[in-house]
């Protein structure tokens, strides 16, 4: 069974949090779903989520897009918690001006995983490299870092590789256009990738431009699997134990 390693199920981004639960729960092949954070409120309603559904392991975390007027106590008083597996996601956006301000958060929220002893899912759109001079200049990951959704660059997968930390693949994989993260996955160990839907976005073919669910991590793993000359069941329990090996607290 694979484990989607990230996903967003709360009020924040879409409203048929049920129906997308019990999809999750009734499927066999998936055996865990990360729910994950985008700032206080998403993040508790993750964890709650998590507190009533056995498949479901939660990260907290304030996304880039989502810094303005959120303080980050909350990480202290939900992190220790048996569920939560990660402060994420985190990191920075080139979508809005403000960077310095999202480098503050993301450096804060660092410290605040270390002190946690949490690893870090690190959100980074057209920011690599700023990512990664935070993390030797200011904070880095004591615990383990994926990059979610990781945007292909080879130099950036030799620095995360270098250091023990993740890449995670997701529905862009399945892309036609897609050579440079092919090239990407043909040369991340096979110790060090994780697979997502990041649903509800991000729908893998043959769903490109609909609502994406967990179900879908199959069109992931499988293309995957071909890119890297794997079989499919290779790719799935190579991701699965990578997952439990970054996310120590999934049982």
């Amino acid at each position: 069974m694979a484990i989607d390693s990230h996903m967003h199920i709360n009020s924040l981004v879409i409203d048929n949090s049920p129906t997308s639960i019990k999809h999750i729960n009734d499927n066999d092949k998936i055996e865990r779903a990360i729910n994950v954070g985008l700032n206080e409120s998403s993040s508790k309603e993750s964890l709650e989520i998590s507190l009533s559904n056995p498949k479901f392991y939660s990260s907290i975390g304030v996304h880039p897009l989502y810094i303005e007027g959120e303080n980050l106590d909350f990480l202290y008083s939900l992190g220790h918690h048996e569920k939560v597996v990660a402060i994420g996601e985190i990191g920075l956006d080139t979508l809005k001006p403000n960077l310095e301000e999202q480098k503050r958060y993301l450096i804060a929220q660092i410290l605040i995983a270390n002190e946690l002893h949490l690893p870090v899912i690190i959100h980074s759109n057209n920011s690599n490299n700023a990512v990664i001079e935070i993390f030797e200049k200011y904070a880095k990951p004591k615990y383990g870092c994926v990059f979610h959704c990781f945007q292909p660059d080879i130099e950036v997968l030799r620095y995360l590789v270098a250091n023990g930390f993740y890449v995670s693949f997701a529905g862009r994989l399945t892309y036609k256009n897609a050579k440079k993260s092919h090239l990407v996955a043909r040369q991340t160990p096979d110790s060090l990738f994780l697979v997502e839907t990041d649903s509800p976005y991000i729908s893998p073919e043959p769903f490109r431009d609909k609502i994406n669910e967990s179900a879908n991590l199959k069109y992931i793993i499988d293309k995957l699997a071909e890119v890297k000359g794997l079989t499919y069941e290779e790719t799935e329990k190579l991701s699965t134990e990578n997952a439990k090996r970054l996310f120590k607290k999934i049982r």
